[in-house]
């Protein structure tokens, strides 16, 4: 088998996981790879549930749905007690710790990293880039794609007129992938 990995992203509606997990989908294809991007979420435009499942594969993919992932993102404590459970044992979590303490991680097998990517986000310019510090992180600790490769396709799916956003979008994700090496 070659490189395959599969991820969890889950969150509220408005903290930007759909975002996060199409563009990490749509980052790998344009290097050519397999990759699948399940969305699922609520009817609400903010605070409902949202998640999504990407999976990376140099081979076929038969199936975009995954019991149990490798790597998982959570972005806010709401998600903790559904989710967790399901992460294999060994996996890769990423929380976000601004919105998560450590006394909601009950597991012990896992391979915790606690980014305060709210307040991170918060300095940057806007709370709304926290997703991309923790996309960040997971570029760098996962080596799944080169962040050059994930920052192009930000660019290229920005709006025109919304350079700003996609400036502080550029830097929330540089900030997250330097911050990788240090967990």
């Amino acid at each position: 088998m070659g490189m395959y990995i599969d991820t969890f992203m889950a969150g509220i509606g408005g903290q930007g996981i759909l975002l996060m997990g199409q563009l990490l989908a749509r980052a790998a294809a344009s290097q050519g790879l397999q990759t699948t991007w399940l969305p699922v979420y609520g009817v609400e435009k903010r605070g409902g549930d949202a998640t999504c499942t990407v999976i990376i594969s140099d081979e076929e993919i038969y199936s975009p749905v995954v019991a149990h992932p490798q790597t998982m993102i959570l972005m806010h404590s709401r998600m903790v007690p559904r989710f967790l459970p399901r992460l294999q044992e060994k996996g890769l979590l990423i929380v976000n710790s601004t919105l998560i303490s450590r006394e909601e991680i009950t597991r012990k097998d896992i391979d915790l990293v606690e980014v305060p990517a709210g307040e991170m986000a918060q300095e940057i310019g806007s709370e709304r880039v926290a997703n991309l510090v923790l996309l960040g992180v997971f570029l760098k600790k996962t080596g799944v794609l080169p962040l050059e490769v994930v920052q192009e396709e930000l660019k290229r799916s920005s709006s025109k007129g919304k350079e700003g956003q996609t400036e502080m979008n550029l830097k929330a994700l540089e900030k997250g992938y330097g911050l990788g090496s240090t967990f």
